[in-house]
């Protein structure tokens, strides 16, 4: 829904969010309690009836991604590559389970200065380094010579790109034939954000994104682009409608103020976290989630 964009977005407040000087950031603050927000910034993937947000949902997403991008690489005409480009990295987390798990060299590039230099912290500390390194770099302008690498992700950062289908055509780009690109990402309900675009609007504002792609407008996007689509999910049930879950259990045991009031004050001593903040955010989160405005969608595409 291009047309219907969040026009107060400004890429300071995606560094501002993910370098805590953005309100919006002190839900990270709150999740930290649980998870490992320094490391993995992706909404993860859960089965039904377990805690969401935590470290093992956030590497299930990503072996979930790499295991499809793995086999179709096995296919490719570069198999014994290993070179992996991850686009807006965040801090890394998912670039250095590439290393750890799959054996990937990966490079790295985030738009916010935070993220990379707290990734390459990450790697250092996790011994991944110097097979994951991080730059910062622009997904609308990649760093890297045309039909260079095998294989590309980015994994829920493009909901924060102004362009998408421009993110798009670099990927393909960089990308050499047959090279493979995986994505996770965000994706708007159009019927349902037309119907009800204030809600929309207010989520756009929450998560500092300008505008969601489509499942339609991405499968669009992605042969434009001169990337085949070869595999896609939808797993909203595995991520979404359980953070919606949670996000209601929060706002229920938000309602008596003197539980409020008395979780905000430990919540500011131990996180440094303002709660009302938190609130307005899960508040908004919630109202798009509840009517299933928000998809979460999963795409493996090869270069032709």
């Amino acid at each position: 829904m291009q047309d219907f964009r969040n026009l107060a977005w400004h890429v300071s407040d995606v560094h501002g969010q993910y370098s805590y000087t953005n309100p919006h950031a002190d839900l990270y603050l709150y999740l930290s309690q649980w998870s490992d927000m320094e490391s993995y910034l992706n909404v993860g993937y859960s089965r039904l009836g377990q805690y969401h947000l935590q470290t093992a949902t956030h590497l299930r997403l990503i072996d979930r991604l790499a295991d499809g991008m793995v086999a179709l690489h096995s296919v490719s005409p570069q198999p014994h590559e290993r070179r992996l480009l991850d686009v807006a990295a965040g801090r890394g987390g998912a670039a250095i389970r590439a290393r750890q798990k799959y054996w990937l060299e990966v490079v790295g590039v985030d738009i916010t200065p935070y993220n990379a230099n707290r990734a390459t912290l990450n790697a250092h500390e996790q011994h991944a380094a110097p097979w994951v390194k991080f730059n910062l770099g622009s997904a609308d302008r990649l760093p890297f010579a045309n039909e260079s690498l095998p294989l590309v992700w980015s994994i829920e950062s493009p909901a924060h790109f102004p362009d998408k289908p421009a993110f798009l055509r670099e990927v393909s780009r960089v990308l050499k034939p047959g090279g493979i690109f995986t994505l996770a990402d965000l994706l708007v309900v159009e019927s349902v954000a037309l119907a009800n675009r204030q809600i929309y609007a207010d989520f756009m504002e929450t998560w500092d994104v300008p505008y969601l792609e489509t499942v339609e407008s991405y499968q669009t996007a992605l042969a434009a682009a001169g990337l085949e689509l070869r595999r896609m999910e939808i797993v909203t049930q595995y991520n979404l409608d359980i953070l919606n879950r949670d996000c209601w259990l929060f706002l229920q045991l938000s309602k008596p103020k003197w539980l409020y009031n008395s979780y905000k004050k430990f919540l500011k001593w131990r996180t440094g976290a303002n709660l009302d903040n938190v609130y307005r955010h899960v508040l908004a989160s919630h109202r798009a989630l509840q009517l299933g405005m928000i998809d979460y969608g999963l795409f493996w595409a090869v270069k032709v």
